[in-house]
């Protein structure tokens, strides 16, 4: 897994991008990219792919991909935001509180933990719909 990380965080800061099509792995702006890149990339297919398809069903759900398959996040509000993030072998999501302009949490709070990236992904969003209501009502 860290490897297929390595290997799209490498074509990111060539300038190029890895998009999934389906079963397929497209290179945009990968023209330059060295060849024992793209056979890595070739080597490594299913997980990649697999990697891609949760970053998009992350961003898809309003999530920023901040590691590729690995931590996700969105910002709720000047001193709030929700993580999401693999750890060992499952996922937990979390909001923080922060001081304003300081790098310290005052508070945090699980919001759910689990095995699967689909479940946990999915009680993410129900906790994003849930404040984006609580906003709307008041």
């Amino acid at each position: 897994m860290m490897e297929c990380i390595s290997i799209i965080q490498s074509v990111d800061r060539l300038g190029a991008e890895l998009l999934q099509e389906g079963n397929h792995i497209r290179i945009k702006k990968g023209k330059y990219l060295p060849s024992p890149i793209t056979a890595s990339i070739g080597d490594h297919k299913r997980e990649i792919l697999a990697i891609l398809e949760r970053d998009n069903q992350a961003k898809r759900a309003g999530l920023m991909v901040v590691v590729p398959g690995e931590l996700y996040t969105v910002t709720l509000n000047n001193v709030s935001g929700v993580y999401f993030e693999h750890i060992e072998n499952g996922w937990v999501a979390w909001r923080e509180t922060h001081y304003p302009y300081q790098y310290k949490a005052i508070s945090s709070k699980i919001i759910t933990n689990g095995n699967t990236f689909e479940f946990v992904l999915q009680k993410v969003k129900q906790y994003l719909d849930y404040i984006i209501k609580k906003r709307e009502k008041a």
